[in-house]
């Protein structure tokens, strides 16, 4: 109880003052452009289809992730869902595990900030972060979500993201999911960019992966998970 209480208050406020007002690399900020509801609305045409490739047998890389407490069931079932497309996407080469139970290190702290205002992003009042992902050594690293700013827009979108940089991308200026800025229409799912660069980061075949690919996704407020990601967690 100790350690789990140390992690879940400590190791966040650390990373904050560690920042210094100065924002690293793997901040997602809002977009500046159309409003979360004319996003969202563009979102009804179809749900993302991925790919479904034959598992592999080998045991996988564990990459463990601790989700805390303080989120609501809604926002943990949303953090779930991106980890289970992942999951699919990684093809048991690599896996996310969230098992509390599992007290070992590095792991990667997941924690909501509530309350108060983001700083800004490169001086703009405009664009604020909705999350952010630090590497903490030796524990793993932790991912801060900014809980109240990402009202209005889907967190499954902004966890796809950061569990992109826990997998250790960086910003991708051209790509979808792996951009510095959300755009709904293009964090919907994990694309064939993002799985083909953890795949070269991690010496992986490319082919063995999956990917989402269709980039039209359901409503960010519907719930519906792809067929693919709920097979990836029976």
């Amino acid at each position: 109880m100790r350690r789990k209480f140390f992690i879940s208050s400590t190791v966040p406020l650390l990373f904050l003052l560690l920042l210094g007002g100065c924002l690293g690399p793997d901040y997602l900020v809002t977009s500046i452009g159309p409003s979360a509801g004319e996003e969202a609305a563009s979102l009804r045409e179809g749900e993302p289809h991925y790919t479904d490739h034959r598992a592999v047998t080998a045991k996988p890389e564990i990459v463990r992730i601790a989700i805390d407490d303080q989120f609501t069931l809604y926002e943990r079932a949303k953090i779930l869902r991106a980890v289970n497309e992942w999951n699919h996407v990684l093809n048991n080469f690599v896996r996310f595990d969230s098992d509390p139970a599992a007290d070992k290190e590095p792991v990667w702290i997941i924690v909501p900030i509530r309350g108060g205002r983001p700083p800004p992003v490169s001086g703009m009042i405009i664009g604020h972060a909705l999350a952010a992902t630090q590497a903490v050594e030796p524990i793993g690293g932790v991912v801060i979500v900014y809980v109240d700013r990402v009202r209005g827009y889907d967190l499954a979108s902004v966890m796809r993201h950061e569990l992109g940089h826990v997998l250790g991308l960086g910003h991708d200026p051209n790509g979808r999911l792996m951009s510095s800025r959300y755009t709904a229409s293009r964090q919907q799912c994990i694309d064939r960019a993002a799985a083909e660069a953890v795949a070269a980061r991690r010496a992986l075949p490319p082919a063995a992966l999956n990917w989402c690919e269709e980039f039209h996704a359901a409503s960010a407020y519907d719930g519906s998970v792809t067929e693919a990601a709920n097979r990836a967690t029976r």
